[in-house]
């Protein structure tokens, strides 16, 4: 290598921070930014809508430039001229999603403030027409319910920050994967849930919660699964979930929604699509006063598994809908309150679920989220003689009777308090079934579950020792002996859930930090290299050699120099004189080269050694985040651990294990009239400790002690400020 290639390698730039993947982290953290330049306005829940609109068409735009970017890069080097590469690039057939170029958001984010909304709405539209071949087409999606001309309800600074922050950030799949991204999104619609209360919480379930459900429903490959209250999706993303964490094919899933707000109908489109869901059929509309899944002969379709956490308690439910009789035949068992729709929610789920299949031997299964109150809400009938009044039975009384006298309650079981946002009702989980398995035909397990939780602000969490806690005794329904067994595996389960959960994490920071941090070990080498290199005249002059890594270039000049000085050395003294004059130019080359060279390291030493100081703040940042994954990791694998211990403590115990579920005949139920709160079957009262006779004697006499010394101090200080005795 000569002088000018080493000074240009030396001067070449050092890329400190290029660019990466962003973490989860980090995504979320800006969603929060994003979210949080709305806060503060009336309904917030009216404005989640357009963040999701504008954030899924930032990602379908840039994941669009960067396709056409790499196919005409390809057809370039294949030898076709820019300008056509470029044409072919952007053609639709090659394309997951289509952004028109008049639609680019680029070209929209640039308008002028006064002409902004139009220029988004005239977006949306053009993205959804372009779109529309898709089998779940893009009609309404970015535009129902959506009018950025609307600054009544979006104020148009708050729009233009929206707009800013969101164009902030590069949202193609070299920054963001589409599962990174389907999480975010999934953690945006958390977010919006829990800052907006009830106005938005309504549509989000927890996911601890709906893994709960999934887990429980056991959904798989073939089955037909609908969520008559769909909300954003998150319910029939966990059944996906489930069945691909089994080695399912979800392909083979038939999905169905129905989401009555047309905002959140939205939302859960482009859920599904950001999670690549192929295919399902979601409807929008009311499920209660218009159901929209039919069959052709306008019946309600039955299904494998219906899974729902619907509005808790509606008040406005559908009841004038249905006064004079329901066409799907769905009230059988009684017609609900006029102000209270849990029942009649709980009655669509019944007859929507498929019957018993007699090749399988299997039926339809249900489960939903509830208020308590379903449980215990409406009174049977009195007589004068019972009760001393006549009072007829109410109809939650008819109704519920009418579930357990038909054996659909599979399991009931009451979660802790302050898990879903916007609500603080106390709730419960219900699973229906068809037809029950023969050994449980006439029974009901009853789980008491709001003991363990993890207390937080502003919901609280179910933890996956709190989940073990409720799927072991479900898996072998209320059995001690069959539950001891199942202990160990599922522990072992809910600990590879952590685990997998942590690796996918850890994979996500090294995906982000790897690349970045791949020349660090090579850059500190190089730093210890040029920290060790004497630069001073001499040194360089006695170092010069043509092996040497920094100093060879000069070598061939430094070669010349002694050449000549060896001549005149070895000349005489009439020559010497007149020889040394040939040597000045020579002397001169090899300091101006020795000068640059130097000159060159020295720079280059400053700056690796601001690269090294840079990564290595980089590599703490990862090394703290990593640390943080694993303690957090750590902690839930430890909770398992002491959840494993205690339940076998209480397996061993019949009388400790009814404190926490129970498995309950028909005949207890009808004792009890058809009441299924839990404290009539599983003993939830927490035991009063138990004191013997001398300590309790010697606790009392310590307290008369300290009352007596307690009182003589009063009278000293009263005293003492000269107040009167009484």
């Amino acid at each position: 290598m000569n002088l000018d290639q080493l000074l240009e390698q030396l001067k070449s730039p050092i890329l400190v921070r290029p660019t990466r993947r962003m973490t989860q982290g980090e995504l979320e953290s800006y969603l929060d930014k994003a979210a949080d330049i709305l806060r503060g306005n009336a309904d917030h829940s009216e404005f989640r809508g357009y963040v999701f609109a504008l954030l899924f068409y930032k990602r379908i735009n840039d994941c669009f430039e960067e396709e056409v970017r790499t196919q005409a890069d390809t057809l370039i080097k294949a030898g076709i001229p820019q300008d056509q590469a470029l044409t072919l690039a952007r053609d639709p057939t090659n394309h997951h999603f289509i952004v028109p170029e008049a639609a680019h958001w680029n070209q929209v984010a640039r308008t002028a403030k006064g002409q902004l909304g139009q220029a988004l709405n005239d977006a949306m539209l053009a993205i959804e027409r372009a779109n529309s071949h898709r089998q779940n087409n893009f009609d309404g999606i970015l535009t129902g319910k959506i009018d950025f001309n609307r600054q009544d309800e979006l104020p148009r600074d708050k729009l233009v920050n929206l707009i800013n922050q969101i164009g902030s950030q590069t949202f193609d799949r070299a920054h963001v994967s589409d599962d990174l991204f389907g999480n975010a999104y999934e953690y945006l619609i958390r977010n919006f849930a829990s800052r907006a209360g009830k106005s938005s919480g309504e549509f989000y379930t927890p996911a601890e919660v709906g893994f709960l459900m999934s887990e429980m429903l056991e959904p798989k490959p073939g089955m037909s699964i609908c969520d008559w209250s769909s909300g954003s999706g998150g319910l029939l993303l966990q059944c996906i979930r489930y069945v691909k964490k089994h080695g399912g094919d979800v392909r083979q899933l038939f999905l169905h929604g129905q989401e009555s707000n047309l905002v959140t109908y939205n939302i859960s489109r482009i859920n599904m699509i950001l999670h690549g869901v192929p295919m399902w059929e979601h409807k929008q509309g009311d499920s209660l006063r218009d159901p929209r899944h039919l069959t052709a002969t306008n019946r309600l379709k039955t299904f494998d598994r219906v899974i729902m956490n619907p509005p808790f308690s509606l008040e406005d439910w559908g009841h004038d809908t249905v006064a004079s009789g329901d066409k799907f035949g769905r009230l059988s068992f009684g017609m609900p309150p006029v102000s209270n729709g849990d029942w009649a929610w709980l009655q669509q789920i019944a007859k929507s679920l498929k019957d018993q299949d007699p090749a399988t031997n299997e039926a339809g299964r249900g489960m939903v989220v509830m208020s308590q109150g379903v449980l215990f809400r409406g009174q049977p009938e009195q007589t004068e003689e019972e009760d001393g009044q006549n009072q007829k039975a109410d109809a939650e009384y008819l109704i519920r009777r009418g579930f357990v006298e038909s054996d659909l309650i599979e399991c009931i079981v009451v979660l802790p308090s302050k898990l879903f946002y916007g609500n603080g009702v106390p709730a419960c989980l219900l699973l229906l079934n068809r037809h029950k398995p023969a050994e449980r035909q006439g029974k009901t397990l009853m789980i008491w579950n709001s003991r363990h939780f993890q207390k937080a602000n502003p919901q609280n969490l179910l933890r996956p020792s709190d989940l073990m806690r409720i799927l072991v005794p479900w898996r072998a329904f209320g059995d001690l002996d069959a539950a001891k067994q199942l202990l160990d595996s599922h522990a072992a389960q809910l600990t590879r859930e952590v685990e997998s959960h942590r690796d996918q994490r850890l994979a996500d920071i090294e995906d982000a930090y790897g690349p970045v941090l791949a020349p660090l070990a090579a850059l500190a080498d190089e730093q210890t290299r040029l920290d060790a290199l004497d630069i001073k005249v001499k040194a360089v002059n006695d170092a010069i050699a043509p092996a040497h890594p920094w100093f060879h270039p000069l070598a061939p000049l430094k070669a010349e120099v002694d050449r000549i000085q060896a001549r005149i050395d070895a000349a005489g003294r009439g020559e010497k004189a007149a020889m040394k004059a040939r040597l000045v130019q020579p002397k001169q080359a090899l300091d101006e080269a020795r000068k640059q060279l130097v000159a060159a390291i020295r720079e280059r030493g400053k700056q690796v050694t601001r690269a090294v100081k840079e990564l290595k703040k980089l590599q703490e940042e990862r090394d703290t985040r990593e640390q943080e994954i694993r303690l957090a990791a750590e902690r839930e694998i430890a909770h398992l651990a002491e959840a494993k211990a205690d339940l076998r403590r209480i397996l061993n115990d019949p009388d400790e294990a009814r404190r926490y579920f129970a498995v309950v005949d028909r005949a207890e139920i009808e004792e009890n009239e058809f009441n299924l709160n839990l404290p009539r079957y599983v003993d939830t009262f927490e035991p009063e400790k138990v004191v013997a006779l001398e300590e309790a004697v010697r606790n009392l006499k310590d307290a008369e002690s300290l009352a007596t010394a307690a009182r003589a101090e009063l009278k000293r200080i009263l005293a003492h400020v000269g107040v009167a005795q009484g």
